[in-house]
């Protein structure tokens, strides 16, 4: 009958070594270039896209809980302003309350839970200060 010790420990073997060997292809992957290419090209348009685009003049007064001034909903600027609303007041609260069930779902059943921690913070965090921007641009609008 063998002890635990003696059952878990080493042995005295020596584990064979294992180097790695990389071995490249001969031609070139021509459709994997042109997709990097094809990645790289939308990645510098959306860099580089706010500087040509042209913004509307808003007046003297930010605009809150309506389309941008003189614009309706169905617009590019009140529709930024309908998914920036829906994003902060909506959709990161939901997806942060089901990160932190997951969460301590993960923590009851042992497994790794502080990924799914931080993100639901992360995004309440989010939600927060979107509501709290809208909330001091709406204050200050009475403000002369």
């Amino acid at each position: 009958m063998r002890t635990a010790l003696t059952y878990w420990g080493r042995s005295q073997a020596s584990a064979p070594t294992s180097t790695l060997v990389i071995h490249r292809p001969d031609q070139i992957n021509w459709v994997r270039v042109a997709l990097q290419f094809a990645l790289g090209l939308i990645l510098m348009s959306n860099l580089l896209a706010p500087f040509a685009a042209r913004a509307q003049n808003l007046g003297t007064s930010p605009q809150f809980g309506q389309a941008v001034q003189g614009q309706q909903a169905t617009t590019v600027e009140g529709t930024v302003l309908n998914i920036v609303n829906w994003s902060c007041n909506v959709i990161a609260p939901v997806i942060a309350v089901a990160c932190l069930g997951i969460a301590g779902w993960h923590f009851k059943s042992g497994r790794g839970y502080m990924g799914w921690g931080v993100t639901g913070v992360s995004l309440m965090v989010i939600s927060g200060l979107g509501r709290m921007a809208e909330g001091f641009i709406t204050q200050a609008q009475g403000i002369q």
